[in-house]
């Protein structure tokens, strides 16, 4: 991972730590509200990939399960793989980001979860509407993920590995 400023400036600005982790808060939150469960880490990786993604997040509906979606739309899975491996630090450093403000926890299942009574990060505040649409597809994303069978059927799916 270069360091922050060796970074090209436009990809230091799109995939910063504070946006990356604002995403996967959302993610996690609507998981855990919908699921009544704590997130799978391990779908903390897939969740970038999907909505950075201008082309695949302007396909992203929560009006199809993640299976039909992915039989819909089968282009959106070449590079996939590819995108997921790269953001693999972005990722981290966004996880990161969310465990040391205490706004996320890592429990011992190896599940994150939105720590009780932690400041509650604002979905609308400052944003524009690119940014909305992002959190929107994050929501839409969490939903899918709580609707599939386990985590190793949505990597399968995806056409990702661990």
């Amino acid at each position: 991972m270069k360091q922050w400023n060796e970074r090209i400036r436009e990809v230091a600005y799109l995939l910063n730590p504070a946006f990356c982790a604002r995403l996967l808060y959302v993610t996690i939150k609507e998981y855990e509200q919908k699921g009544q469960s704590h997130f799978p880490f391990a779908c903390a990786y897939l969740v970038l990939p999907l909505v950075l993604h201008k082309p695949t997040r302007e396909k992203i509906s929560s009006r199809t399960h993640l299976l039909q979606w992915i039989q819909n739309n089968q282009e959106i899975l070449i590079g996939y793989a590819n995108r997921a491996k790269e953001l693999v630090p972005i990722t981290n450093e966004a996880i990161e980001l969310l465990l040391q403000t205490g706004v996320v926890e890592l429990d011992s299942n190896g599940m994150l979860g939105i720590v009780k009574g932690s400041p509650r990060i604002s979905k609308t505040k400052y944003l524009d509407q690119e940014i909305i649409e992002c959190i929107k597809k994050c929501e839409h994303v969490a939903r899918w993920f709580v609707g599939a069978e386990s985590v190793t059927t949505i990597y399968i799916s995806l056409g990702v590995r661990p």
